[in-house]
Formats: C-alpha cells, sequence, structure tokens
C-alpha cells in the first residue's frame, strides 16, 4: 500500500468515526419570546411584586401573559464512548436573554451546563448508578406555570447518583459556589443602564461555600412516592471573611394520576437554617448574623384526564422567611391556576388566574397583586406540555398602593415603568412563542 493509500484510508477512517460520533450528538433547548404593548406605556408590561419565602418567583402571579423577555437555553450533549459496560456522556448548556424591546439587541450568553458523567459504573447497587463531574442543573424541580424553581442547587460540583439503596434510589453531590455580582458591561467599563450589555462580574471571591446534597428518592409508600433531600451548606470563607454553616430539607409526595385525573401530583415541605436557601442552594452573600429561617409548604398538581378538551395546571403555596432586617417572619401566600381547553389537537384556549398575598410583618402594611390573562393557542398537540405553541393574549392585573411598584418590562424585569405609578390596576396585550425539544 503507498504512502497515498495509507493516508487516504487513515481519513476515511478517521471521517467514518467522526460520523459516528456526530450521529450520538443530542440537541435540545427552549425558547421564548414575542412582543406586546401596556394599558399605561407602549412598552410591553409585566406586573409583580416582591415575595418572600419563594425568592419572588411567585410574584407574577403567573407567567401567562406575564413574561417581557426573549429567553432561550440551547444544550448540546453527546454519548463519547463505552468502555467495560460504562457509557460516557458530555452534556452543555448556554443559556441567553434579551430585553426584547428592539431588532438588535446584544445578549452575554451564560455557560450554565458543562458536565461529564459515566453511567452504570458498577455491579450490584452501582448497577445504574452514574458518577458526575462540572457545573451542572442538579436535579432542578419547577413549578412550570409560576416559573418557579423549588429545588436549584446549580453550578459546579461533582457527585454520585441512582445508587441502590434497597428502599430507594440514594444520590450525594459536593457543590460549590462563589459569590458573585450581575452587572451591564459597555465598552469594557461597568454602567447602570440594564438595557446595556450584561455580564457577570465577582463579587467577593473570599465567600464561597461547599453544598452537600444528599437525596434519598422513590421511597414507594403504597400510595405513590417520597423524595427526601438535606442540603448542608459550609462555608469556605478566605481569611476575614464572616460566614456561616447552615441547613436546609425538603420532603416530596408524588402521586401519579392524581384522583384518576392523569398527570401527577406533588406536595412539598422544605425548610432551611443560617447559610442555606430554602431551595438547597447557599447563601453566598452571607456575612454571618443574618438569622435567617424559613419554611414553605406547597401542592403542584397537574392534570391530564384521558379523553377530555381540558387539562391544565394548579400551585398553591404558603411560605414565611425571616432575615436579621426584617425584624420577624415576612408571609407569602400564592395560588395559581391555569386551565386549557382543546379545541382539537392544534387550536386551544389557556385561562390563568392567580394571586399572591403578602404580610411583610414588623407592622407593614400588607400588599397584594391579582393577575387573569387569556390566552387563544395554537400547538403541536392537546397534551399540557405540548410545544411548540404561538399564543395570543390579554392581561389584566390589580394590586393595592401598599405593593408599590408592580409594573415592569425588559429581561428579568429589570426595566420598572413608572407610567403605572400610583395606579392600582393596568393590562397588557401581545403576542408570544415558546418552545422546547
Amino acid at each position: 500500500m503507498s504512502r497515498k493509500t495509507k493516508l487516504f484510508a487513515a481519513l476515511a477512517a478517521a471521517f467514518a468515526m467522526q460520523a459516528a460520533w456526530a450521529a450520538e450528538v443530542d440537541f435540545h433547548g427552549y425558547l421564548r419570546s414575542g412582543t406586546g404593548s401596556g394599558s399605561q406605556s407602549g412598552d410591553q408590561a409585566c406586573f409583580s411584586i416582591n415575595a418572600p419565602g419563594f425568592g419572588g418567583d411567585v410574584g407574577r402571579a403567573g407567567r401567562l401573559g406575564n413574561e417581557c423577555d426573549t429567553y432561550g437555553e440551547l444544550a448540546l450533549g453527546a454519548n463519547l464512548g463505552e468502555v467495560e459496560g460504562i457509557t460516557f456522556k458530555l452534556h452543555t448548556l448556554e443559556a441567553f436573554g434579551t430585553d426584547q424591546v428592539a431588532d438588535y439587541e446584544q445578549s452575554t450568553p451564560a455557560w450554565r451546563e458543562a458536565w461529564a458523567e459515566a453511567d452504570n459504573i458498577g455491579s450490584g447497587a452501582l448497577a445504574n448508578a452514574s458518577l458526575w463531574v462540572g457545573k451542572r442543573f442538579y436535579k432542578r424541580h419547577d413549578v412550570h406555570i409560576d416559573d418557579f424553581f423549588y429545588q436549584a442547587d446549580t453550578g459546579p460540583g461533582a457527585g454520585i447518583e441512582n445508587v441502590d439503596a434497597g428502599v430507594g434510589k440514594f444520590s450525594y453531590a459536593l457543590m460549590h459556589n462563589s459569590d458573585a455580582n450581575y452587572a451591564s458591561a459597555y465598552a469594557g467599563g461597568t454602567v447602570t443602564d440594564p438595557n446595556q450589555l450584561r455580564s457577570t462580574i465577582p463579587g467577593n471571591t473570599g465567600r464561597s461555600y461547599f453544598d452537600h446534597d444528599l437525596r434519598l428518592e422513590g421511597v414507594g409508600v403504597g400510595l405513590g412516592s417520597l423524595d427526601f433531600t438535606a442540603n448542608i451548606t459550609q462555608k469556605s470563607t478566605s481569611s476575614g471573611v464572616g460566614g456561616e454553616n447552615g441547613w436546609a430539607g425538603t420532603a416530596q409526595w408524588n402521586l401519579d394520576n392524581f384522583l384518576d385525573l392523569g398527570g401527577f401530583n406533588a406536595v412539598i415541605l422544605q425548610a432551611a437554617h443560617g447559610s442555606a436557601a430554602l431551595d438547597g442552594s447557599a447563601l453566598t452573600w452571607d456575612s454571618g448574623g443574618i438569622n435567617h429561617r424559613g419554611w414553605r409548604v406547597m401542592d403542584h398538581w397537574v392534570f391530564e384526564p384521558k379523553g377530555s378538551s381540558w387539562n391544565g395546571a394548579l400551585f398553591v403555596g404558603h411560605a414565611q422567611e425571616q432575615f436579621t432586617w426584617t425584624h420577624g417572619y415576612q408571609k407569602t401566600n400564592a395560588i395559581t391556576f391555569r386551565p386549557v381547553y382543546h379545541f382539537d389537537q392544534a387550536y386551544s384556549v389557556a385561562f390563568e388566574a392567580g394571586t399572591t398575598r403578602v404580610n411583610p410583618g414588623s407592622g407593614a402594611s400588607s400588599y397584594y397583586l391579582n393577575k387573569f390573562t387569556i390566552a387563544p393557542q395554537l400547538s403541536v398537540g392537546k397534551g399540557f406540555w405540548a410545544r411548540p405553541v404561538l399564543r395570543a393574549y390579554y392581561t389584566l392585573a390589580n394590586w393595592d398602593k401598599a405593593a408599590g411598584q408592580v409594573a415592569y418590562t425588559g429581561r428579568d424585569l429589570a426595566v420598572a415603568l413608572p407610567q403605572y405609578g400610583g395606579k392600582t390596576s393596568g393590562s397588557s396585550f401581545g403576542f408570544q412563542m415558546e418552545a422546547w425539544w
């Protein structure tokens, strides 16, 4: 065989291997975008109040017709090979978002996930277990209709998961996050205009935490199953930087086909103390002496009755949380209900009604936000999770004067709309697409 023939054979083999690898690549993601306007402003308007105990996420009283941004997540993964029965995989995810106010809007993307795993690492209890290392959305749980992640121990880490413990699957992860600030960057400098290019800059890099995440999932109890999570946060600060340790716990009762209506129901109880947040993450900004403690109880129900034209979701939650500066517990009650009626496999109309009510304690006035949305939709199928969906919407909201600033636009509702100042009601209308794949 000549040198050229050998070179050609080597290149052909390399391209064949590349083609085989490319066939294993997995591409998925999430995307939403739209446009709209408000009753008091030409800008698209969204309504939200501060909701202590829920990280502010349920303050919108529902996300339908109440999102003022373009946001996406693009994920690429690959099966990289197998040896001794162990499968190696790679996962990446890049997130981006804009204010959704103009044609050309730059976005600073964020590497949210970059991790590798080895599946089926042994035999017996380890037959279906995995080892992993990297940045990860680690076992997150959310309420979709509020875009609320009630378990969100994310970031850099490593761990082992799905070890057969007899009564359930055991997982352990060691996460490590440091303090960070988010700012707008323009022409190499830092500016305060939230419409400018947003980036992440280091906060106090000497203030960091280890988060020991231990889970026992899928414990059968005859009627459904139970999941348990314990988070132990341990300060990892530099000399002279304050901090404290903490703990958080979650118990979740899972019921499939609840009341014979399809879907699922989850009842969640959470508590936290010290430098641990209720979602299991670490409060990296904790400088010690914050007197943090809190608890919340929630119910998350998705119903999809077989043969019915109706499906939907319901969230009910109560939270109490305090810090040194709150001088007692702040209390939040939230309800969001989204029923959807399907005319056929493509056309439907969604309704969403929600209320969030807050008692800030310390003698301050209680406040609330009520929101109602109607949204005709066109989607690929009649399932509640069917996406993509194209929708028009009309949203009506009302609140009391004690709620203060409630109207915003832009990414993360970062731009206040002063035109609603002094008002106690408002509306918005627009169009939105939402997709995941």
